[in-house]
């Protein structure tokens, strides 16, 4: 079975194909100027020679920009219905779930969106994989330093997982007992999903705040 792992964000595009749960290929470029169309070129290359079929495509449904997110949803969605393909959804939160290992204790995920704001949530042990203990929040680094450090009162064993060391030198926490580095991709999504994650709905997570 031949599933293909679509990423893209402000930062960086990438796509993967697995076969099963084995990596077959990749590409991954940083974006330059936010623009999006090597992700046509990366597409062709993984798709030209391929006589198989795509049984699933996964794509992030967010959160981030709404517009590079339908984007990405409706290359997605041509693509399944040329090869009669199953789409399955995941958050960006869950690629940073995913790589968290031995999830005893809660997480909160937390990465920079544009204007200085970031995107922010809080997730508990679920069995095997992690479940939301919050809403999805944007705001500032003042709004996000004030929600840490009161979770943090809270619960001391909180983990903290973001896309850069510079995230967590801005916030100058203190006791921070687990801190974890996450990028995701192409790749990192479809963990992500083989992990146990992942959902049919295509809802694109959209706070109206993000574009406050």
């Amino acid at each position: 079975m031949l599933s293909l792992s679509i990423f893209s964000s402000s930062q960086r595009i990438s796509v993967a194909l697995y076969n099963e749960n084995n990596l077959k290929r990749s590409y991954e470029q940083k974006l330059n100027q936010k623009k999006i169309e090597a992700i046509f070129l990366f597409l062709r290359k993984i798709l030209i020679n391929n006589k198989k079929k795509i049984n699933r495509i996964f794509f992030s449904v967010g959160p981030g920009s709404y517009t590079a997110l339908r984007s990405i949803k409706a290359i997605s969605q041509g693509i399944a219905l040329f090869y009669d393909s199953k789409i399955v959804n995941v958050t960006d939160f869950e690629i940073y779930l995913a790589e968290i290992k031995n999830n005893k204790n809660d997480a909160l995920i937390f990465f920079e969106t544009f204007n200085g704001k970031f995107f922010y949530q809080l997730f508990k042990p679920y069995k095997n994989i992690y479940k939301p203990n919050s809403n999805c929040l944007n705001g500032d680094l003042k709004n996000l330093n004030k929600f840490i450090i009161d979770e943090m009162k809270k619960n001391k064993k909180l983990n903290l997982i973001s896309d850069n060391r510079k995230n967590f030198s801005s916030l100058k926490l203190k006791d921070v007992k687990k801190k974890v580095i996450v990028i995701p991709c192409a790749k990192k999504m479809a963990n992500a999903v083989f992990s146990g994650y992942g959902s049919e709905s295509q809802e694109i997570i959209y706070p109206h705040t993000y574009y406050e």
